[in-house]
């Protein structure tokens, strides 16, 4: 009877052995004089491993290995810092990672050997030949890059190990050297040491090809780089800016890319958060948890749209469309709509943009009442970049209590009076107050417990004149954000920030004024933005890590 393999775990302790993992370089001994700093030199973050996101692992197992079963539905979530699930150094391996890794690898391996077999074995042998070549090519999909001739040797020990197992086949050994594959630290990190600097004074230093084709592919497709990508890294030729930014076009125009569009909106405007929502049945009986998930697709159809057609920050914040099925017909004052989701056009009065669609609305309001704070904040944080100050510390503040007859803005009052509150609220309410045409379901209403809605505000801006003054609703709010400078160089910094998985620092500053001008340039293109994201320094580049 044969004896049964023995299973394939430990993923840290086995491919520490087996393939070895890359380890930071030491930053060179820093002189006494160093020479002057450039203008655009300064400290940035150095950041050498970054662990795939869930939505990126998902993502390249499908493209790499068919598999769209999205295996990362039961790892631990990732941590949100300053709003995305990315940040580099928060992402970190724990027990339970190294579980999940496990079980994921044995389903995927096997799954693929089952059915899907050419996709990692690209002959049809089962001699050592065929088995170099299985290893070789799938490893290096799998590990974007060629794999080194140690690694190679390392596994190719590891196949013919498995195969002279008893009760063992060709197949088995694909099977389980697949599994090592998957578990290994080279699959599941992308590794980002770059060249060694020229002068060890030198801020920065060139991102190798693969590290460059890496960075590049999980920013627009959110997967692992293509052939084509792959072989522009490894003869040399990505690090041209002319290639490079060719493979960047050629990227962007992918349907892929719309992934990597997706996953930064979905994480900057929260939308994740949409079907988990809950409102007071009292004040809302027409709530229900379908009508949130309702909210959630809507709201992604709008943004699909916007970046499949117009594709610009403009027709994000002021197009007319809302998509709407049976569960939203009053939102569009329509009658005898299905379960599917169909576009229409709104009066300019009642919606206009991102900022009144009712999913987004609905997440920033209380369960009981809208929320003039949360929508307020969002403005300022997430469109401005101009956060507003934290509460004090220990402070803990109680919205005052719907239903006593009055508007919210009259019940909100309060923080705008209150010594604690008003260095906060003047500059957060005058903004929430322009949302008032929209309760906490996000419908449209004109009057409150009776009384006529004003829904007048103003912006306080730190570097847009244009953008400060009063304005009378959303949709005039919408407009004039729309226009401005500082809401354009905003969302460029947003989606530099989560290119990177890091925060931005001093040393990012350069790069960060070119691509801010650049998509002002394009007049608020995305495509243009992402590309112009590629093509700056920091991100072909990182930190040689030399102190000054």
């Amino acid at each position: 009877m044969p004896m049964p393999l023995p299973r394939v775990a430990g993923a840290v302790l086995v491919l520490a052995v087996l393939c070895g993992c890359p380890k930071p370089v030491d930053p060179p001994p820093v002189e006494e004089i160093p020479p002057p700093m450039a203008e655009c030199d300064g400290v940035a973050d150095r950041v050498p491993m970054r662990l795939l996101t869930r939505a990126e692992y998902d993502y390249t197992i499908a493209d790499l290995l068919g598999d769209d079963t999205n295996p990362s539905k039961d790892f631990p979530r990732e941590p949100i810092v300053h709003g995305f699930d990315n940040d580099a150094k928060s992402l970190i391996v724990n027990d339970e990672n190294v579980t999940r890794y496990l079980e994921s690898a044995e389903k995927i391996a096997a799954g693929v050997m089952a059915t899907r077999k050419s996709r990692v074995v690209p002959c049809q042998t089962t001699d050592s030949a065929c088995a170099d070549a299985f290893i070789t090519t799938t490893g290096r999909r799998l590990f974007r890059r060629t794999l080194t001739v140690e690694e190679r040797a390392s596994f190719k020990v590891f196949f013919n190990q498995v195969q002279g197992s008893q009760g063992a086949t060709f197949d088995t050994a694909v099977e389980w050297t697949l599994q090592v594959m998957l578990q290994s630290p080279q699959f599941l990190y992308r590794f980002e040491e770059g060249a060694v600097p020229p002068s060890k004074w030198d801020m920065r230093t060139p991102l190798l090809g693969p590290e460059l084709a890496s960075r590049l592919s999980y920013l627009l497709w959110a997967s692992a780089p293509d052939d084509a990508l792959l072989d522009a890294a490894e003869n040399g030729t990505l690090a041209d800016p002319a290639v490079l930014e060719a493979q960047a076009r050629r990227m962007v125009a992918d349907p892929k890319a719309m992934r990597g569009r997706m996953r930064f909106l979905s994480l900057w405007l929260r939308t994740e958060d949409i079907p988990r929502l809950s409102k007071d049945p009292a004040n809302y009986p027409g709530f229900t948890p379908q009508l949130a998930a309702a909210w959630e697709q809507s709201l992604n159809l709008f943004l699909r749209d916007i970046m499949t057609n117009e594709g610009t920050l403009k027709a994000l914040l002021t197009s007319d469309r809302l998509y709407v099925n049976n569960l939203m017909e009053n939102y569009a004052n329509r009658s005898g709509l299905n379960a599917d989701f169909t576009a229409v056009s709104m009066p300019p009065s009642q919606r206009l943009g991102l900022l009144t669609q009712p999913g987004l609305l609905a997440r920033l309001a209380s369960p009981d009442q809208s929320s003039p704070i949360r929508r307020g904040i969002f403005v300022l944080d997430k469109v401005m970049c101009q956060p507003p100050p934290p509460p004090p510390v220990g402070f803990n503040p109680v919205a005052p209590a719907p239903n006593t007859g009055q508007t919210t803005r009259e019940r909100f009052k309060q923080h705008s009076a209150d010594p604690n509150c008003s260095g906060c609220h003047t500059l957060i309410d005058p903004v929430g107050f322009g949302f008032e045409n929209y309760d906490a379901v996000g419908a449209y209403r004109t009057t409150e417990n009776g009384h006529t809605i004003d829904a007048k505000g103003q912006v306080f801006s730190k570097t847009d004149d244009t953008l400060s003054g009063p304005f009378d609703g959303i949709v005039e709010l919408s407009r004039k954000l729309s226009q401005s400078r500082q809401v354009h160089d905003c969302v460029a910094a947003e989606w530099m920030r989560f290119g990177m998985g890091r925060g931005l620092m001093a040393g990012d500053a350069c790069s960060l004024k070119q691509v801010q001008d650049k998509f002002m340039t394009s007049q608020g293109r995305f495509d243009d933005l992402l590309v112009a994201i590629i093509m700056s320094d920091t991100f072909r580049t990182r930190p040689a890590g030399v102190a000054r």
